[in-house]
């Protein structure tokens, strides 16, 4: 196995233990409590939404790892998935630093990280067939 899939299945791979852990350790330890504050149905409803949003961006990043690493196509879905990657550690690093330093104390700022660099080394590491 060449170094570019082994990085792309990596990345992968986080990606879909980040979202098996995300819905199954987080939403029940986040959803049930906030849907029991006094906060309007809609501000609860929107982040129930946007809570597996994260869950399914992790899925569909997931599989944009996987097809270049099983096709030998050319590596554009991992740099675009690099790219959304990086996009959410920034987005965990800076709601940390200019929103509340409670989210530190959660994946946010952290997971997107490595999941960034493995996939873009695996971009970066990917051999263009002939004819591609």
């Amino acid at each position: 196995m060449t170094l570019s899939k082994i990085c792309l299945w990596a990345a992968a791979l986080l990606c879909f233990a980040g979202l098996l852990l995300h819905e199954l350790a987080g939403s029940p330890t986040v959803l049930p409590p906030l849907s029991s504050t006094d906060l309007p149905a809609d501000v609860i409803w929107l982040h129930h939404f946007s809570w597996h949003v994260g869950s399914v961006a992790l899925g569909a990043m997931g599989v944009l790892f996987i097809w270049p690493a099983i096709t030998q196509s050319p590596p554009f879905p991992a740099f675009f998935a690099s790219a959304m990657s990086s996009a959410l550690g920034v987005l965990g690093v800076s709601l940390a630093v200019g929103g509340h330093e409670a989210l530190w104390g959660t994946p946010a700022p952290y997971l997107w990280w490595p999941i960034a660099i493995l996939g873009l080394a695996g971009a970066m590491t990917t051999r263009r067939q002939p004819g591609i």
